[in-house]
């Protein structure tokens, strides 16, 4: 432990808190995080060292792997961190607050890329004994899209981990507290946009109209309900949020001459397994379905951001907290899952592996807080785990 401590001097640990501040002033969201890459890749190039770096990509263009080779041959240990910020205004009072307007790093993404510079910078000053390090920067993990695309790209399929672990910031625990879960750590969920036509009338003879009103006042009942009504078709808890709903079109003002006959319903479905969230889908598309010819209406349903459940292997979980136990590191293992979706699930469901949790503060406001910023004490403690971790596994197996 006191050589990891070494490998990052107080210097240092000031600079990389400079680096994320920086990365936390241009804010880039998903798809689109081509100047937060080249930051990425010119940091790993001067300062870092990689044996590797393997840039552009995913259909994206910009997923980073940088790869440090050890002095033998050994098993491949992935670790992953997420390039992209939030639509979200940033309203914190810090004096690094996003320079771009509607765009901020309100998840503390900003954090996890500097925690993996870290890393890569310990393996340049003190390179693996064994086996192989690779140092992944995915994006578009807002939207579920990140993993995907990354997983139809021969050049990462080409690095295959024997170990993938993944960890995000946890507001609510205690600073530096890792968070555990065998089985399932986040949900699966899928956003709907759900639409209704009918045809208009005049508001004084709306009976000469078709109207989705009263189907969309159905439908957010149903939704609201879905998780006692259908309770018994669910493998665990599985629920459904509505987001947003509109009636009619406005048009150069209220339109108040003019009954509507039109709508959009949109939503998440969130469920703790995979088949729970195909049987939402099902049933909300069938209700859809139903509430539009009952009323005459045209419908259509579209699935947005679609994320698997992050679902842990259990051996890995219960080696993790042994390795955290031999460290005398502070540990948590939760009993329920997180009710938020992570797209860290693709790879788990193709690479054996593990997503965990570190306290960002128990006084830290929640993720995707408008106020959100990612505390800089947790940084070397997220990257101290990560290398205690990677030596422990290239050691063991």
């Amino acid at each position: 432990m006191e050589q990891l401590q070494r490998l990052f001097e107080e210097t240092e640990i000031h600079r990389l808190g400079e680096l994320r501040r920086n990365l936390h002033r241009y804010p880039e969201v998903s798809e689109h995080e081509h100047e937060t890459a080249r930051t990425v890749e010119r940091e790993l190039g001067e300062r870092c060292a990689p044996d590797r770096l393997i840039t552009g990509l995913g259909s994206m263009g910009t997923g980073i792997c940088a790869v440090y080779e050890g002095r033998e041959p050994g098993p491949t240990v992935m670790l992953r961190c997420e390039l992209d910020a939030l639509p979200i205004q940033d309203l914190g009072r810090h004096e690094h607050r996003s320079e771009r307007d509607g765009v901020a790093h309100l998840c503390g993404h900003d954090g996890h890329m500097t925690t993996m510079i870290a890393v890569a910078q310990s393996l340049c000053r003190r390179p693996l004994e064994r086996g192989r390090a690779v140092l992944l920067f995915q994006p578009a993990e807002e939207t579920g899209t990140g993993a995907a695309a990354l997983l139809e790209d021969p050049r990462f399929l080409e690095l295959e981990p024997d170990l993938i672990l993944g960890f995000h910031n946890l507001p609510t625990f205690p600073i530096g507290t890792v968070v555990t879960r065998p089985g399932t750590f986040a949900a699966a969920s899928v956003g709907f946009i759900a639409t209704f036509e009918g045809r208009t009338s005049h508001s004084s003879y709306p009976e000469y109209g078709v109207s989705p009103t009263s189907t969309v006042s159905q439908l957010l009942e149903f939704v609201n309900g879905l998780e006692h009504r259908h309770a018994d078709e669910f493998v665990a808890r599985s629920t459904g949020t509505i987001t947003s709903a509109a009636l009619g079109a406005v048009e150069l003002g209220p339109n108040f001459g003019t009954a509507p006959g039109e709508a959009v319903v949109m939503g998440v479905l969130r469920a703790y397994n995979d088949q729970d969230l195909n049987t939402l889908k099902s049933l909300l598309t069938n209700e859809v379905q139903r509430l539009a010819e009952a009323a005459g209406l045209s419908s259509q349903i579209e699935w947005r951001e679609e994320f698997a459940a992050t679902d842990n292997n259990e051996e890995v979980v219960e080696w993790l907290e042994t390795v955290l136990d031999a460290h005398d590191r502070p540990r948590r293992r939760v009993e329920e899952p997180f009710r938020w979706s992570e797209d860290f699930g693709r790879y788990l469901t193709r690479f054996k592996g593990a997503f965990f949790g570190i306290g960002a503060g128990e006084a830290q406001p929640q993720l995707h807080s408008n106020t959100y910023d990612y505390p800089d004490e947790i940084i070397p403690v997220g990257a101290e785990m990560y290398r205690i971790l990677l030596d422990r596994y290239v050691a063991e197996f």
